[in-house]
């Protein structure tokens, strides 16, 4: 069980939308930014930013104060491809009448493009960059949005460390977007060959704690939308071909 602190100089930096999207993130995956030690007990919230990129980590109590770190104007947040903590889930979620294989990542570690006005306001770097790449808003599930090109899932079936199904998901430049493991419902390899893609979303969504079924993931998919927190697009999906 974990339990969240802020100090009054963070909470002052994020503002209540920070404030709650830092608080809503499960933690059952994530590590320690001092320790790289699984996250548990009294956790601190630390925000890193030079006031145009904010990076939120998390620190245990141990390991750190809750604090804002001052950075230099050279401070940027990586890309996916530097490594971002990501979790990848599988569903078939019902856009309209129609199941279709759907993908959905999210970050353990929160990066924000900071916008300055009367109210602090905090994008999400990763949809922003899938934004900028041609992903689109999302803001219901009634249809799939628009297909990228050269955006392709890979799957490595019984590929992972333990034998577990794999996926590398690679933007045109051939940048990795995301590599690891997922694990795959009943059926949804037979959708992803019958359309040959599949829909990838991003953004704060808060699956870890929703138990992954496609009911719950449908839901919490939904609520994302209705936020303006979810964006996504068709990406190409395939298998491999055996090597002879």
């Amino acid at each position: 069980m974990v339990e969240l602190q802020m100090s009054p100089e963070v909470r002052t930096l994020l503002g209540p939308d920070g404030m709650a999207r830092a608080a809503e993130i499960s933690l059952t995956d994530a590590t320690c930014m001092q320790c790289q030690k699984p996250l548990s007990g009294t956790v601190n919230v630390v925000a890193r930013t030079n006031h145009a990129f904010t990076h939120v980590v998390y620190v245990h109590d141990g390991c750190g104060p809750s604090q804002v770190l001052a950075m230099g104007e050279d401070f940027a947040p990586v890309s996916p491809a530097d490594g971002y903590s990501m979790t990848m889930t599988a569903a078939l979620i019902h856009h309209g009448s129609t199941p279709l294989p759907v993908l959905v990542a999210e970050t353990v570690s929160k990066v924000y493009l900071v916008h300055d006005g009367p109210q602090t306001e905090l994008t999400s770097v990763i949809p922003s960059h899938l934004l900028s790449c041609g992903f689109a808003l999302v803001s219901r599930l009634r249809q799939a949005p628009p297909q990228v090109a050269e955006w392709v899932g890979v799957l490595l079936l019984g590929h992972g460390p333990a034998g577990e199904d794999g996926l590398l998901v690679l933007e045109p430049d051939g940048a990795k977007f995301y590599v690891g493991s997922v694990e795959l419902p009943d059926g949804w390899l037979a959708q992803a060959a019958r359309y040959g893609w599949a829909v990838l979303y991003a953004g704060d969504i808060g699956l870890a704690d929703t138990g992954r079924d496609d009911k719950a993931v449908q839901k919490a998919l939904r609520t994302a939308a209705q936020a303006g927190r979810l964006v996504g697009a068709r990406i190409a999906v395939g298998i491999p071909a055996p090597n002879h």
